[in-house]
């Protein structure tokens, strides 16, 4: 099987190439003979795939079966008629596995019901790039999956044609089945043999958006039944034979190192097996994770903290004073001025950093939930000195992302690990390490300062960010309000620091948007306009203004509300796609009640309505998080809080009484959906709890003593 690469089926040849795309056509949608009279669409390697099941050599191994060749790229049909989707991009609970295959499955004419999906390996050479981040997955591969399907029904018609002796246009497909012009059958299952020796076609005729009966029908994930009876595989559940348990105690401080350490006592734990020094953490290795949980808790260290004087409140006045002079002003406007501060957010997924590697002389073979497993696997041969194409990676299922799972730090520590103790290594960050040594979304300080003319029209906004770190030190550039607002601008910058910070779910939109949809409805106050007006008005985006429109009139807008309640609404439009918040609150002293939320989103054309939903339900619930319970602040140049009692999370006592989700088709292109749905909940919450108590939230999370 590892000749099939130079293997040519019925006489083809490569020829042509997307220089575009930097694979040939041929590899792209290459035609392959498999095991068991399958055919494969799509580029190939003889690389291992990850299975479903998290089984090293494949589900058919772990069956006591041969080994199939695998990946067979993005669709394999099996003679019984299973349809097997190979996923390219990670899954942490988005969804992209069921919208993947919905694609593919669309133009193929599959049988739902027989619709399956695996997981890609890393593997770039193959897949194309496979990092999963910016709401991109659908973005930047729905044209390719629907060519996949469009590809392989034209191929299955043509056996079923030839085979009937008659003309490929006149025969037609439905749910896995091959219609002949005398209503004659053959499903896709009978015809794999014979679609092998079918010519590659090309130009192939996708759809009309009308034709659609997969695409835009609201579906279940294909892998529930899995996550209900724990069959869905994370790498903690891999096993592999001889491994040995790690986990780490880590200087408290960042940049902080070991300046003592005295492991008599951890040693002495049953089932420990080495304590390893590695500069700014020690790891301890065992039999099992108990023992090494047990022998890190034993260690006595001591710590460099060159850090030690930084602090939330030193950051924050080095933010303060790195605020420069506004843009002007026009003579004789109304002017406003306010400030807001952000703190750090950790990623906190449900499931902690993992992974499990296994580095040998002449291989290497990971086990890891990563968003990037064409990225560990490059750094993973980096590392080693191995041949990318000896590194094999295993993407499993992640238990939640948000951007930190990008591999680097903890797919790395795992290598190096098993690299130095020429053995298989299974690694924890516990829940503390997780939360104290994260790659944070920034703390950050704005000012901003905006203006209206007499007729209560905008005409000045400035706006100054600054980060820790400190950001590009870039003078005014675009705004990014999502009103039109002349003389608008917004500078960024910041100051250095040790805290290491990274992309957290919609990245800079977090704080963006944030600020500016806060800042609007206080600009709207000014003015004497009622907030939704006020947006509409000065709106130009007719896909923005009519998500707003219709979140207004779902949320009955302007309609009386009891004392100590109010309405807040904000919108936002990005990825390709754009969403508007109503959220309805109550504060009774110094609590706050989500009593309502409606969320109206366009995603141009939603592949699956459900996923949509599920998306942006989970979007709000994180931004109830931050909007009124979580931050991390620092003190002594580390993270104060480590645990879920410390920074805690919006939980189902926090879910509004209400919640309802409106998904428009605009017939837009595809566009983005993961981190769409957080940038303006947070505002639309806020600017509720100023309608509700007639006082501005300026910092996050909110406490209602703080409100000015």
């Amino acid at each position: 099987m590892s000749l099939l690469k130079d293997l040519r089926i019925g006489g083809l040849e490569e020829s042509g190439r997307d220089t575009a795309k930097g694979l040939s056509r041929r590899s792209f949608l290459g035609l392959v003979g498999g095991v068991g009279a399958s055919f494969a669409l799509g580029s190939f390697t003889t690389a291992a795939c990850a299975s479903p099941n998290g089984h090293p050599h494949g589900e058919a191994a772990a069956n006591g079966k041969d080994a199939p060749f695998a990946p067979n790229a993005f669709l394999k049909i099996d003679p019984d008629g299973t349809c097997t989707v190979t996923v390219s991009k990670s899954d942490m609970g988005q969804g992209i596995r069921t919208t993947f295959a919905m694609l593919v499955a669309e133009e193929l004419d599959a049988d739902w019901s027989k619709v399956r999906v695996t997981q890609a390996p890393g593997d770039s050479a193959t897949y194309g790039g496979e990092g999963t981040g910016g709401s991109s997955s659908t973005r930047s591969m729905h044209g390719k999956l629907r060519a996949i399907g469009a590809s392989a029904r034209a191929m299955l018609i043509a056996a079923a044609a030839k085979k009937w002796g008659v003309d490929p246009a006149a025969c037609k497909t439905d749910a896995g089945k091959v219609i002949g012009p005398s209503g004659q059958t053959l499903t896709y299952g009978q015809l794999t043999t014979l679609a092998q020796a079918i010519p590659v076609p090309t130009g192939v005729q996708q759809k009309d958006k009308s034709q659609f009966k997969i695409i835009g029908t609201p579906r279940s994930r294909l892998d529930n039944h899995d996550y209900a009876t724990g069959k869905a595989m994370y790498a903690q559940d891999v096993h592999v034979e001889g491994a040995v348990h790690a986990v780490c105690l880590r200087a408290p401080a960042f940049r902080g190192s070991i300046a003592k350490v005295d492991d008599s006592a951890a040693r002495k734990i049953p089932g420990v097996i080495d304590v390893i020094p590695l500069g700014d953490k020690i790891a301890v290795i065992a039999t099992n994770t108990w023992s090494a949980l047990k022998g890190r808790d034993a260690l006595n260290a001591t710590w460099n903290n060159p850090t030690e004087d930084v602090s939330t409140a030193t950051l924050h006045d080095a933010l303060v004073k790195a605020v420069g002079d506004h843009l002007e002003m026009p003579a004789g406007a109304k002017v406003i001025e306010a400030t807001f501060d952000l703190p750090y957010l950790a990623h906190a997924t449900m499931e902690p950093l993992n992974a499990v590697a296994d580095v040998r002389e002449d291989r290497a073979e990971i086990w890891i939930g990563a968003q990037g497993p064409d990225s560990v696997q490059q750094d993973a041969a980096g590392a080693t000195g191995l041949p990318i194409e000896k590194v094999v990676v295993h993407n499993m299922l992640l238990g939640g992302g948000f951007g930190r799972k990008g591999g680097g730090d903890f797919g790395g520590e795992a290598v190096d690990l098993s690299k130095r103790l020429k053995k298989p290594v299974k690694l924890l960050w516990t829940r503390q390490c997780d939360m104290q040594h994260d790659d944070y979304r920034p703390m950050s300080h704005h000012s901003l300062k905006a203006a209206v003319d007499a007729e209560g029209n905008p005409v000045g906004w400035s706006h100054q960010l600054m980060q820790a770190p400190g950001g590009r030190g870039r003078g005014f550039g675009g705004a990014r309000v999502n009103i039109e607002i002349p003389n608008a601008g917004m500078k960024e910058g910041g100051v250095d620091t040790p805290v290491p910070t990274g992309a957290w779910r919609s990245v800079e939109n977090t704080q963006i948007n944030v600020v500016n949809e806060c800042f609007v409805d206080e600009l709207a106050h000014a003015a004497g306009k009622d907030p939704f007006e006020f947006r509409r008005d000065h709106m130009k985006d007719e896909r923005l203004k009519k998500v707003l429109e219709t979140a207004a009139e779902k949320a009955s807008w302007g309609t009386p509300l009891p004392a100590g309640s109010g309405r807040g609404i904000a919108c936002f439009n990005n990825y390709g796609s754009r969403i508007a918040h109503v959220v309805q609150v109550t504060v009774k002293g110094n609590d706050v009640k989500i009593d309502h939320c409606v969320a109206v989103v366009d995603v141009g054309t939603a592949v699956n309505p459900r996923g949509v939903e599920a998306q942006v339900q989970g979007a709000f619930m994180d931004g109830v998080a931050t909007a009124l319970k979580a931050g991390i602040t620092i003190e002594k140049g580390g993270a104060v809080q480590s645990n879920w009692d410390t920074y805690p999370w919006a939980r189902m006592a926090d879910a509004p009484a209400k919640m309802e989700v409106y998904v428009m088709d605009s017939g837009a292109d595809f566009g983005g959906m993961g981190e769409l749905g957080y940038p303006s909940s947070v505002p639309a919450i806020a600017n509720a709890i100023f309608a509700a108590t007639g006082k501005r939230v300026r910092k996050f999370p909110a406490k209602i003593e703080e409100l000015v």
